[in-house]
């Protein structure tokens, strides 16, 4: 209970002011649709247009527009039509995250990492894909060794690799270095920044113009966020 109450407490404190625009024309994260975007983009690096107005409920113009400013203000970078913040990950894993953007690829992932081993059947019952479709996938995961297939009789199944941890591990230093930047940026822009609190997995930074300040959450591990059912 304990735990759970303090759970809810750290979600709360993390919309600090989610809903408010700061004072300030050109100040780019001082936009609080603009923030939902470039912390869903620290989530899911590469999240396809469509995918970000589904789950932020915003109209697709709309996130283009957010998108595009947050690429003039250098906190996102593209590559081809692929969108991410800037310096959060290794442009060798642009591909990857893209894929894993595709519809039922990070679905499929995370059943594999809940059940190793799992079949082909099975994954397609949890994630509501055809066994067709899960083949293709899980092909396409194994292709960036995300996954290992392996025959089993007449089954055929499907085990995570240990190649996302590594991953983690060897972006810390520009995870540190992404932290740093948005500070910087931030500060650059006028909005004062402060930080709260630096974690593994997330930034916590207030900020704002005058009196009014705003707290933002920043997750910073995409490799352990991507593939995840997003909050």
């Amino acid at each position: 209970m304990a735990r759970g109450l303090g759970r809810a407490l750290q979600r709360a404190v993390s919309r600090e002011g989610a809903e408010i625009d700061l004072e300030g024309e050109g100040r780019s994260l001082a936009n609080a649709r603009r923030r939902q975007v470039f912390r869903y983009l620290c989530l899911r690096p590469c999240a396809r247009i469509g995918e970000i107005s589904r789950e932020l409920k915003m109209s697709q113009a709309t996130v283009r527009w957010h998108t595009w400013d947050l690429t003039e203000n250098r906190y996102l970078q593209s590559e081809g039509v692929s969108l991410f913040p800037a310096g959060l990950i290794d442009s060798a894993d642009v591909s990857m995250f893209a894929a894993l953007a595709s519809t039922g690829r990070a679905a499929v992932l995370a059943s594999v990492f809940d059940v190793p081993g799992i079949s082909f059947q099975e994954i397609a019952s949890r994630v509501g894909l055809t066994r067709q479709s899960v083949s293709k996938v899980a092909s396409e995961l194994a292709e960036f060794g995300l996954a290992r297939l392996v025959d089993d009789g007449r089954f055929r199944r499907v085990y995570s690799t240990d190649l996302l941890s590594r991953k983690r591990e060897a972006n810390r230093g520009r995870t540190r270095a992404f932290e740093e930047a948005v500070l910087r940026r931030l500060m650059e822009e006028g909005l004062a920044p402060e930080l709260v609190r630096r974690e593994e997995t997330r930034l916590l930074v207030r900020f704002g113009t005058g009196a009014t300040r705003v707290l933002l959450e920043i997750p910073v591990d995409p490799y352990a966020t991507a593939w995840k059912t997003t909050a």
